[in-house]
C-alpha cells in the first residue's frame, strides 16, 4: 500500500496499511477518501498537500512523526498545531538552534503573550440601544474592513515547500481580498534579483507594507527606496530583529539603532515610517522622537528574546505615555503577540492599540491553503470582532476601551 508525506510540514507521514489513530483514519483508507475536514495534525494542511513517497523516505520521517504524536498523548483535549502554545511540534528549534515557530529558548516569551492576554476578560454589557457595530476603519489613509493587519513574517521556506516570494504574496493578496492590508517580513535567505517581499508587493500593486530587519543604514535605505518605487502603503524596520539568529548565521549583520539612525531612515522616504518591536516606554518615546508614524508594540512573537514580558503586559503603559506626548495623537499604535481570535483583537484594542497584527494563524494558512486560507481566517476574525462588540455594547471602534475589560486577580 502507498505511503504519504505532508509537503507543508515535511513531518507528517501516513501509511495506508496501518492508518493513523492520531487523526482517526482507519487501516486501509486511501488519502482520496479522507474526509474534507481532515487536517494534518502537525501543520494544519489539507489532504491535497499529501504526496506519495518511497518506503525509504517514509521510514526516514516516521520516527519524527512518532515522536511528535508521543508528545501529545497527555494532551487529548486540545487541538494540535503550530500555533497552539501547549503543543511542541517537532520542527521547533532545539536549544542553541535558530528558527522556531514556538519561540526562542524555553519559549517563555511566546507563552507570556498568551498568559498576558488571558488575564483579561471581556465584560458582558447588553442593556443599551442596539446598533450593528461599525468595524470598518482606515489605516494610513487606506480604507480597511477591520482594525486587523497581517503581521510581517518570513522564513517559512525553511520549514515548508513554499518560496519566500509566494508566502509573502499569499499574505498580501489574502489580506487584500479580505479588505485589509498585510505586512511582509525580511528573510535571511539570499535572493538573485529583487527582495522577495518587494517582488510580492509588486504583484499586489503596492497594497502592502514592507518591514525590514535592522541591517546597515545603506542596505535599509536601498530597500526602502525599492518599496517606495512599488508604491507600498508604508515601510519600516523591526528593531527587535537585532537579535535575529538567522540573519547572524547567514552572515548578514543586524544592529540596534539610535534615534538619529531611525530619523535618517524616516527622512529617506516620503512613505509613512514604522518602528516595530517596541516593548518598553523608553523605546516608544525614542521612536516618537525619531518621527515614527506608526509604533508597533511587539516582541517578535517571542522568537528573539526568552523570558520577556507579554505584549498585553506592556501595551497599556506604552499607549498611555505616547498619548501624553505633544505629537502622540498622530502616532498610530499597533500590537501583536498571542492573538488567535477576534476576541483577542478586541482586548488588544481595549488595552490601547489602534490596530492589531495577526501572524501565526495567517502563516499556517498561507502555506497550506494560500490566498484563500488567509482570507478565510481574516473573515473568522471579523465575525468574532463583531460578536465581541455587540456583547460589550461597543457600536464603534472608538467605544472599545479598558472599561469593557475585567482582569483576573
Amino acid at each position: 500500500m502507498v505511503k504519504w508525506l505532508c509537503t507543508v510540514c515535511n513531518i507528517y507521514v501516513y501509511d495506508e496499511e496501518t492508518g493513523d489513530p492520531q487523526t482517526s483514519i482507519d487501516k486501509g483508507t486511501k488519502v482520496q477518501d479522507f474526509p474534507d475536514s481532515w487536517r494534518c495534525p502537525v501543520c494544519g494542511a489539507t489532504k491535497e498537500k499529501l504526496v506519495p513517497v518511497t518506503q525509504e523516505e517514509y521510514w526516514q520521517k516516521a520516527r519524527a512523526y512518532t515522536d511528535f504524536t508521543g508528545k501529545k498523548e497527555e494532551i487529548t483535549s486540545i487541538l494540535v498545531g503550530v500555533d497552539n502554545p501547549q503543543t511542541v511540534p517537532e520542527f521547533r528549534q532545539e536549544y542553541g538552534k535558530p528558527l522556531g515557530l514556538r519561540g526562542i529558548g524555553q519559549g517563555l516569551t511566546y507563552l507570556a503573550n498568551f498568559s498576558a492576554l488571558s488575564k483579561y476578560r471581556l465584560k458582558n454589557r447588553l442593556i443599551s440601544k442596539h446598533a450593528d457595530p461599525v468595524i470598518e476603519t482606515t489605516f494610513l489613509g487606506k480604507k480597511i474592513s477591520m482594525p486587523v493587519l497581517g503581521a510581517p513574517m518570513s522564513g517559512l521556506s525553511f520549514v515548508s515547500n513554499i518560496t519566500e516570494e509566494d508566502f509573502a504574496y499569499n499574505i498580501l493578496e489574502g489580506c487584500k481580498v479580505a479588505g485589509t492590508i498585510g505586512y511582509t517580513g525580511n528573510t535571511s535567505r539570499d535572493y538573485e534579483m529583487k527582495h522577495p517581499a518587494i517582488m510580492a508587493l509588486k504583484k499586489v500593486n503596492g497594497h502592502g507594507v514592507n518591514i525590514f530587519k535592522p541591517q546597515s543604514q545603506e542596505v535599509l535605505i536601498d530597500l526602502i527606496k525599492q518599496s517606495e518605487e512599488e508604491k507600498a502603503v508604508a515601510v519600516g524596520v523591526d528593531i527587535d530583529g537585532a537579535g535575529s539568529v538567522n540573519f547572524a548565521l547567514a552572515g548578514k549583520p543586524v544592529f540596534r539603532k539610535t534615534i538619529d539612525e531611525l530619523r535618517e531612515l524616516k527622512n529617506a522616504t516620503s512613505l509613512p515610517f514604522i518602528v516595530k518591536g517596541v516593548m518598553c516606554v523608553e523605546d516608544a518615546l525614542a521612536a516618537a522622537e525619531a518621527g515614527a508614524d506608526v509604533i508597533g508594540v511587539s516582541n517578535h512573537g517571542g522568537r528573539v528574546l526568552d523570558s520577556g514580558l507579554g505584549v498585553a503586559d506592556v501595551l497599556p503603559g506604552i499607549a498611555s505615555v505616547l498619548r501624553d506626548t505633544d505629537n502622540g495623537k498622530r502616532i498610530i499604535i499597533t500590537a501583536d503577540g498571542g492573538v488567535r481570535t477576534g476576541f483577542d483583537v478586541v482586548k488588544m484594542l481595549a488595552l490601547g492599540a489602534d490596530f492589531v497584527l495577526v501572524g501565526r494563524p495567517l502563516a499556517r494558512e498561507a502555506v497550506s491553503s494560500g490566498v484563500e486560507g488567509v482570507r478565510r481566517i481574516l473573515d473568522y476574525l471579523r465575525t468574532d470582532i463583531r460578536i465581541a462588540m455587540i456583547m460589550t455594547s461597543c457600536n464603534t471602534l472608538e467605544d472599545i476601551n479598558e472599561g469593557i475589560l475585567g482582569k483576573e486577580s
